[in-house]
Parts: C-alpha cells; sequence; structure tokens
C-alpha cells in the first residue's frame, strides 16, 4: 500500500497530501495510508498530567521548536491575514 508521510501541523501539507492520495486512489483503485506526524502539546483532558509520562526534556525540545516555528493556528491565522 502506497504511503504519504506529512507535516500534520501544516494545513497546506496536509491538503497537498490529500489530493495526492486521492489521485493514486482514483488512477490506481487501491488504498493510500496518510501518516500526519504531529504532537499533542497539552494535556488530552483535565483528568489528564502529560508529565507523568513525558520528561522535561522532551518538552522543552517541543516548546522550542513550536517557539521556532510557531504553532498551527497561529501559521494559519498569519497566512489568512496576509
Amino acid at each position: 500500500m502506497p504511503t504519504i508521510r506529512v507535516d500534520g501541523n501544516d494545513i497546506f501539507a496536509i491538503y497537498c497530501a490529500t489530493k495526492a492520495a486521492r489521485e493514486i486512489i482514483i488512477k490506481e483503485k487501491r488504498p493510500v495510508l496518510i501518516e500526519a506526524i504531529s504532537y499533542r502539546v497539552g494535556d488530552h483532558s483535565t483528568s489528564d498530567f502529560s508529565q507523568r509520562y513525558r520528561d522535561e526534556d522532551e518538552m522543552k525540545k517541543w516548546q522550542d521548536l513550536l517557539a521556532k516555528f510557531s504553532n498551527p493556528i497561529d501559521r494559519l491565522t498569519a497566512y489568512m491575514k496576509k
């Protein structure tokens, strides 16, 4: 089965991956797996405490990356305003 790996935090990358997958599905009549790589920064819910299963290094790494690239909602908002 063909697979497409994509940045799950980038709405336009998701759109392009979905479009490419659809073309394969229609032309080749076979399924496609889209793997959207993402990271949940916050807890699952108010009853979840993710610091129990994530260490400080992991959290720091992702906070630094998000500070560098901004979060997906902020990126889309900036794009739409521009």
